[in-house]
């Protein structure tokens, strides 16, 4: 009997200290149950999600159809003809690559309602909950201060009533316990739909910045249909010079790039007197962060002419154009009204940065400049000083060398 009791009082105990701990302000038990409404819209919402996933699916094999398309004229851009179809696939691609995000963004959208939807739901099931097991604790408490053991053997016919009045009581604590690990499981599955809800929020951001970056692209392939027009006025035979012209042009600039890279760093470590010039690490070059060609982007119009040794970066016409780190100026190259402007700059650890399609140069050769600092402003508008014949539109070209060779600048950039 006596150990009966204290089993019986420590429970009491314990479930004090959780009621105290969990429960402060306990209000009266109303039992759970999710209304019809919410039903409705949770399965509502769930079938919104299902439908944009099936459009997406659909759109992503649209995609893949024009992509093919475009490999393919990649190869067999020896004519006008096939450049500007291979133009117009990566525009019909990129419109349907922007409805893709889109329709991403809208289902995210809806899983983020969804998701809010069902924490409201959670948090008021923690709260019924939470009145269930406070109301749970009052009966306890109250029977255990109006009574004690002899007080229930006397108020039973016979022992067995007496044991199993005790037993009802445990049962009660038992229902407690349960009660309380019921509450613990709903707030860990709150907490996971909460954390998932700021997941869903992060992936948001990154689409509507691929959103942003795939229409800076399009804008780019538009920019280029036009200017290719213009400049061969539809005529193969200027198209195939203006051919030759760039590839010649690429190669003049990358021999240079790679030989100025040797002697401006031998230069460099002379003035430095084998002082050990020191990287902090690189910074983005001008305040925007959107992509629109990536380093050996398949869909880049001119690849069959170049790999796109770079990335392109958004940005419009005069942006400030500033040092990625401390370095020397080794080239400083103005390509006037028609050609092609870049600055080079030479880095510790073999590394330096090239800029293109710059339309003002700020720096002269020889000349060392500190990281942040402004080396030029940006261009890239067809016809504009120092856009060169092929450009994209109003853009930052952004290459990064090792040891003179190109190299992936978003592997170095934060």
């Amino acid at each position: 009997m006596y150990k009966i009791k204290i089993k019986f009082l420590s429970r009491i105990v314990l479930a004090s200290f959780l009621a105290s701990f969990l429960f402060p302000n306990s209000i009266l038990a109303v039992e759970y149950n999710l209304n019809s409404q919410t039903n409705a819209e949770l399965w509502q919402l769930n079938q919104d999600i299902n439908e944009k996933r099936s459009e997406i699916t659909a759109l992503k094999k649209q995609i893949e159809v024009y992509q093919k398309n475009i490999t393919a004229k990649q190869r067999e851009l020896n004519s006008l003809a096939n450049q500007m179809s291979a133009i117009n696939d990566s525009i019909a691609k990129i419109n349907l690559e922007i409805a893709t995000i889109e329709l991403e963004k809208e289902t995210l959208n809806l899983k983020i309602e969804n998701t809010t939807l069902q924490i409201k739901t959670k948090e008021r099931e923690i709260a019924d909950q939470k009145a269930v097991v406070a109301e749970l604790l009052r009966s306890l408490h109250r029977e255990q201060q109006n009574t004690n053991l002899l007080e229930v053997l006397l108020m039973n016919d016979n022992f067995s009533d007496f044991i199993s009045e005790i037993q009802r009581m445990e049962d009660m604590q038992d229902s407690l316990l349960s009660q309380v690990e019921d509450l613990q499981k709903i707030k860990q599955t709150l907490t996971d739909e909460k954390t998932e809800l700021e997941n869903n929020k992060t992936e948001l951001d990154v689409l509507a910045e691929r959103l942003e970056s795939k229409k800076s692209t399009l804008d780019g392939q538009k920019i280029v249909k036009i200017s290719l027009l213009e400049q061969t006025q539809g005529q193969e035979a200027k198209y195939h010079t203006l051919l030759e012209q760039a590839k010649q042009e690429q190669q003049a600039i990358n021999s240079d790039i790679v030989y100025l890279e040797k002697v401006a760093r031998e230069k460099l470590n002379r003035q430095l007197q084998n002082k050990e010039l020191v990287s902090e690490g690189l910074m983005w070059p001008v305040e925007s962060h959107i992509v629109t060609a990536y380093f050996h982007d398949p869909d880049y119009p001119y690849r069959h002419i170049f790999e796109h040794p770079a990335i392109d970066i958004r940005a419009s016409q005069g942006t400030p154009v500033k040092a990625v780190e401390s370095g020397y100026v080794a080239r400083a190259k103005d390509g006037g009204q028609t050609g092609y402007s870049y600055i080079m700059l030479v880095h510790a650890d073999g590394l330096s940065s090239v800029y293109g399609h710059v339309n003002v140069i700020s720096v002269s050769e020889d000349q060392f400049v500190s990281k942040g600092q402004i080396i030029g402003y940006s261009g890239g508008m067809p016809g504009t000083r120092g856009a060169g014949s092929f450009t994209t539109g109003p853009h930052l070209h952004l290459e990064i060398r090792l040891n003179g060779i190109p190299v992936n600048p978003l592997n170095y950039l934060p």
